[in-house]
């Protein structure tokens, strides 16, 4: 008899050890991505991790039939907004081939692929709080590995790898994608991440890893030289410190604290040069996105309740009203049957959306943002969690972050920083809905 409980002891034991091996390799997998924000060179290592992703949620959500029901409500408004976008694709005169194409999901379309974790990652297959875990661990060693090795590169200039010599700007670093844009921005939303992880840390050493990441990251975020992400950063920083403390006095002298730390990054950096060009607008980038802005905004002027056609702002040149098929001025699309797929865009999300889809579109994009804003930012206020808090934190930091970008770029439908930002928006919400499901379970079995 004691042969056979002994036995039983030995076999629960090896399954929990190979549970916990499996649960181990299955939160690797759902942060995958996160390896690969810094790797856009190389595109289909971020498509295969999503696709990873989504596998495994599909193979779950078959099995167990179950979303998150924080997650409904967005993801109503989610599909209302692919819904739309596509009548719009489509009413424009374009083909389903071009639909199907990568060259448009790469570009024009990456839209629908940029928010496609909401939707996977609303199937709770997972524990929530053991993934954000991960999803933090993981992103603060990758962005702070990058920073290091293209800060040898900056100051070394040993190798070319990872820095770019631009001919306006001077050395920037772009990690490995395309663009220094591109690196900024999800450099911006790793640095608020980094941020509220140091804010908020009681524990002193591992306060100090905080601000060592925080600086690190920091200094790969200025070497980027993008003037658009220093704008999110700050806005981003304001935020999260304001909520943090809710006190003018911590508030001031916790920003006065940020500024003399990164003051000797901004001069090893030569970032107060790129600063001081915010203000000049003689300059050529500046002058550019004017012109861009000017030719979105006489477009949305044409057709402002419902856009010109959802992908066509870079297949029409400047002003050529002749090709808008409709009521200029009320309603009209974009109808020629040339396409190109390319990185042209509106430089600003808000003018690209009302651009191509008008205030419809735009009103809708808002309108699932202000939800997810707002379910997160409830959860943060209630729980008590102290990782939770940072969590949470970090989910509406993001956002705020990701409206101040919007305002140089079109980030609202930039893969490199939405994948970073969906990720830990959806897992914020779903931690919210694991917490107050476990808090109804215990309620229950207190009442018994």
């Amino acid at each position: 008899m004691r042969i056979a409980i002994d036995y039983v002891k030995k076999y629960k034991e090896n399954f929990s050890t190979k549970f916990n091996v499996f649960e181990k390799i299955l939160y690797f997998l759902i942060v995958l991505p996160s390896l690969f924000l810094l790797v856009n060179n190389y595109p289909y290592l971020l498509i295969f991790s999503i696709l990873i992703v989504a596998f495994l949620g599909l193979i779950f959500f078959l099995y167990k039939k179950e979303v998150a029901s924080y997650h409904k409500g967005i993801l109503g408004v989610l599909i209302i907004i692919y819904t739309y976008f596509i009548i719009s694709y489509f009413f424009s005169n374009q083909s389903i081939s071009n639909f199907l194409s990568y060259g448009f999901l790469k570009y024009d379309g990456n839209y629908f692929f940029c928010y496609i974790l909401f939707f996977i990652l609303a199937v709770p297959f997972f524990d929530y709080k053991e993934v954000s875990k991960v999803y933090f661990k993981l992103i603060f060693i990758v962005f702070s590995a990058f920073s290091i090795f293209g800060i040898f590169e900056y100051i070394s200039g040993y190798s070319s790898f990872m820095i770019e010599r631009d001919a306006y700007v001077g050395k920037i670093f772009k990690a490995l994608n395309f663009a220094h844009n591109a690196t900024g921005s999800v450099y911006a939303v790793v640095s608020v991440f980094a941020l509220i992880f140091f804010l908020r840390e009681r524990n002193k050493h591992t306060k100090l890893y905080y601000l060592f990441v925080l600086l690190i990251c920091l200094t790969g975020l200025f070497l980027t030289k993008s003037r658009g992400s220093y704008l999110g950063f700050v806005i981003g920083s304001l935020f999260v410190v304001w909520i943090n403390y809710r006190s003018f006095k911590k508030f001031i002298k916790t920003l006065l604290g940020i500024i003399i730390l990164t003051l000797p990054l901004i001069f090893f950096t030569g970032v107060y040069k790129r600063i001081i060009q915010i203000f000049d607008f003689s300059d050529v980038n500046i002058l550019r996105r004017l012109e861009f802005w000017d030719k979105a905004w006489y477009m949305f002027s044409r057709s402002p309740m419902f856009g010109i056609g959802y992908g066509r702002f870079n297949d029409i040149y400047q002003r050529d009203l002749n090709r808008l098929i409709g009521y200029p001025g009320v309603i009209s699309f974009y109808m020629d049957p040339n396409y190109y797929f390319n990185a042209s865009h509106a430089h600003n999300s808000y003018l690209q959306f009302l651009t191509e889809t008008g205030i419809l579109g735009l009103a809708l994009l808002i309108i699932f943002w202000s939800l997810c804003f707002i379910i997160i930012f409830r959860a943060y206020l209630n729980t008590r969690d102290e990782f939770s808090k940072k969590v949470f934190l970090s989910g509406v930091g993001s956002i705020v972050t990701l409206f101040a970008l919007s305002l140089t770029e079109n980030y609202f439908s930039a893969t490199t920083v939405m994948i970073c930002i969906s990720m830990v928006v959806s897992i914020s919400i779903g931690l919210y809905w694991q917490e107050n499901k476990l808090n109804d379970i215990k309620s229950k079995h207190k009442l018994r």
